[in-house]
């Protein structure tokens, strides 16, 4: 469909017209074109405290994995062992989550106890109190045989229970802004000589990472044997003061005399949760009209074991993360999946264990999501409370499998080899699923694929390029070279689409299952700190004539700024006008860059978030001709990987459009939609006009909402949460049908109109 779009180039710098023409169509925008992508990275970013309400970190006290950086023979990455940089990572780990007192975590760890969690007393009695040394720990086995954790106390001389109060507890963050009441549960036993022992579990106020005096208690009984026990907190008023400062809260969970505990998990969440699931995180993505979301991951998937993750949570077994720095507590599962999925109002979408998993496994996966309770994965559905089928409809077979760092990663005809199976096994159990392929359009991987494929069938694809820059980069260049890439994207995938074509099979549909830019600052070597200018650059400006700033980490336009936007509308509207791309999932909801943050009980959005927002307007809409004409933009620098070619470079840019723009007309937005794109960081503000002619017939006046930034590197931050949003006004239409709008740089305007009948 690259009929859909002329570009003549035009000399007026400041001005360009966009001018429509119904007579040239296209096919429908498919909704899921406007998709995202979560995975499970539990120690920094997503899914656990994310997707999920839980406020407690390791609340199944587990063994931790710290992630070792290099891959394994087989795929995926082993464990870090050595101290000094375990202590590291704790240090980045409570930074990046705003809790004090990484010292107190390490020590602690050291000591026997799961991470995240510390001895701890309280002042009471007679008892000065506040000697943590009365609290020692060491790993248990838990309800699924995994790691618990053993807490021995000694009572002070106080048997009776009358002293201080000593046991674990930890810092965490509370949704206090959105309500003050949580419910809990714990799983925990007492061993024979100290059984029966009364537990108190509170929250406390932090000051300088120091507890004070409880906020609110609950008590349960811990007897010889393990038991699952619910209980409440409720905060006072007061509490909700933390909210918009960030401000940690402790949690505790202690006893007042001599007791040997053994606790498998303590799962503590707000109590407007929602099956578990943090429904304002289900809520914000509701009101951007997703469409489908693909879980579990992501290299996750390539070491996960659907089994692990349904039933009931005392006998889902707590994992190392098969691929990240982190443990899988298996507490957001299927079941959890399709709830969120049904909250947020979107399709899911599951990738399949295609590494170290079985095609049998994959099939029983597909038996239990779809299966009726006359079969044996469906009947164990329906025990776990879900008589009714889910109807998960796709399915994609495997993650990345072309790369090292998956678990048990292949060659192209092993993969071929694979999909066979898989999907042959899926299919006997439900054949109207739509399987999805792992496909690469870099390389030779596609070539024994496409012949094992079928019509109906899917091809998927990552678009995951990863930029390196540093203090001599132009800002300039690194900019426009995302924003000018997706011709050669589009060019790639027709040449895929001809692939299939030429194999017998062009009714094969691709997908980017991932989406996203990665930009990485290099550090100036020892030596060269200042990143001392060779002169190279001596004569490079800013739009207003003087001298541009180096570029900066804190400058760098990164997945969490405005470029991630602008990026991602391009992508996408190439993609609208590339025959048989139907669908993107962009990556990754929840702290990676797929436009959704969540941190220290508060919930944002990143700039891409609005721009998909406003691109979802497009959905349903039939495909106009634009003739543009703009000016162009080139650039010099060739930006990518130096250690990973598998998805691609970004090439130098000739001659691209200063402007993108896409229109649709009886689209979800109006009866007609017209998307701008301001995609040169050298440019200025841009007059578009845009030529409607009959289409904009007897309107008056449309909307306009604009999404845009000073910078390129502007993002909204938890001090911040909207600094980059949108804005809506009006702008008039002339008799013949004709509108101008300002086009900022960095930002993309969507011009709406419901036209009268």
């Amino acid at each position: 469909m690259t009929h859909l779009l002329t570009h003549a180039e035009s000399d007026a710098e400041s001005r360009a017209t966009v001018e429509l023409d119904p007579s040239r169509e296209g096919d429908p925008v498919a909704p899921e074109l406007y998709g995202k992508f979560g995975e499970h990275l539990y120690s920094s970013w997503n899914v656990s405290n994310v997707l999920e309400a839980g406020c407690l970190f390791n609340p199944t006290l587990a063994a931790w994995k710290f992630q070792e950086y290099e891959y394994d023979v087989d795929g995926g990455r082993g464990g870090v062992s050595d101290p000094d940089e375990i202590a590291d990572r704790v240090e980045t780990y409570a930074d990046t989550h705003g809790v004090p007192g990484a010292d107190r975590l390490v020590s602690a760890y050291r000591d026997g106890a799961a991470l995240w969690w510390f001895p701890y007393a309280e002042t009471g009695g007679d008892d000065d109190g506040g000697d943590e040394d009365r609290v020692r720990t060491s790993p248990d086995v838990g309800t699924a045989g995994d790691r618990a954790q053993r807490v021995e106390v000694d009572g002070g001389g106080d048997p009776d229970g009358d002293g201080a109060r000593a046991g674990l507890a930890q810092w965490c963050h509370l949704p206090v802004g959105r309500t003050r009441g949580f419910e809990g549960r714990v799983t925990l036993r007492a061993a024979a000589a100290t059984a029966p022992a009364s537990v108190r579990l509170a929250l406390h106020p932090v000051d300088d990472g120091e507890f004070g005096d409880p906020l609110a208690t609950a008590e349960v009984a811990a007897s010889e044997a393990y038991e699952t026990v619910d209980f409440s907190l409720d905060l006072p008023a007061e509490a909700a003061d933390a909210s918009e400062e960030g401000r940690p809260f402790g949690f505790s969970l202690t006893v007042a005399a001599d007791a040997n505990l053994v606790v498998d998990r303590v799962l503590l969440h707000p109590d407007d949760h929602h099956g578990t699931t943090d429904p304002e995180v289900a809520d914000t993505l509701a009101e951007m009209d997703l469409s489908v979301l693909r879980w579990p991951g992501g290299n996750f998937a390539s070491g996960y074991h659907w089994r692990d993750g349904v039933g009931p949570v005392e006998a889902r077994p707590t994992k190392p993360n098969p691929a990240w720095d982190a443990v899988e507590t298996n507490l957001f599962g299927t079941d959890e999946f399709v709830r969120f999925c049904e909250r947020v109002g979107c399709e899911p979408m599951i990738c399949v264990n295609g590494g170290d998993g079985t095609a049998a496994e994959a099939a029983r996966w597909v038996e239990y999501c779809n299966g009726s309770t006359d079969t044996e994965m469906g009947a164990l559905r329906a025990e776990h409370g879900h008589p009714e089928p889910y109807g998960v409809d796709y399915w994609e077979i495997g993650n990345e499998l072309y790369g090292e760092w998956q678990k048990t990663w292949t060659t192209p005809d092993g993969y071929a080899d694979r999909f066979r199976r898989y999907e042959a096994a899926m299919e006997a159990v439900d054949p109207d699923i739509e399987v999805f392929a792992c496909g690469n359009r870099l390389t030779d991987w596609n070539q024994p694929l496409v012949e094992t494929l079928d019509d109906g069938d899917w091809l998927t694809d990552h678009v995951l390029v990863e930029c390196h820059a540093d203090v001599d980069t132009d800002p300039v260049e690194l900019f426009n070279a995302h924003s000018g890439f997706a011709r050669k994207l589009g060019e790639q995938y027709r040449e895929v689409a001809a692939d299939l074509a030429a194999a017998g099979v062009p009714g094969v549909r691709q997908a980017i299952t991932e989406l996203q830019l990665f930009t990485r600052f290099d550090e100036a070597e020892e030596g060269d700190a200042d990143g001392a200018d060779d002169g190279s650059d001596a004569d490079a400006t800013d739009r207003d004539g003087t001298a541009d700033p180096p570029l900066e980490r804190e400058t760098l336009p990164t997945n969490e700024s405005i470029t991630e936007a602008v990026f991602d509308a391009t992508v996408v509207h190439e993609c609208i006008r590339t025959e048989g791309v139907e669908m993107v999932t962009h990556s990754g909801v929840g702290n990676h860059g797929g436009g959704l943050r969540k941190s220290r009980g508060k919930v944002w959005v990143d700039p891409c978030y609005y721009g998909q927002q406003l691109g979802a307007g497009l959905a349903g809409g039939t495909p106009v001709g634009v003739d543009l004409a703009c000016p162009t933009f080139s650039t010099d620098t060739r930006f990518g990987s130096e250690t990973n070619d598998l998805f691609g470079e970004l090439d130098p840019v000739t001659d691209a459009p200063a402007v993108d723009a896409m229109a649709v007309v009886d689209a979800a937005a109006g009866d007609l939609a017209v998307m701008l794109v301001h995609c040169d960081a050298g440019a200025d503000a841009i007059e578009v006009t845009v030529e409607a002619g009959d289409l904009l017939a007897d309107v008056d006046c449309v909307t306009v909402d604009r999404l845009a930034a000073d910078t390129m590197y502007e993002r909204n931050t938890f001090e911040e949460p909207e600094r980059v949003t949108p804005t809506t006004n009006r702008a008039v239409v002339d008799d013949e049908g004709r509108l101008t709008v300002s086009l900022p740089p960095y930002s993309l305007v969507r011009v709406t109109a419901d036209c009268p009948e």
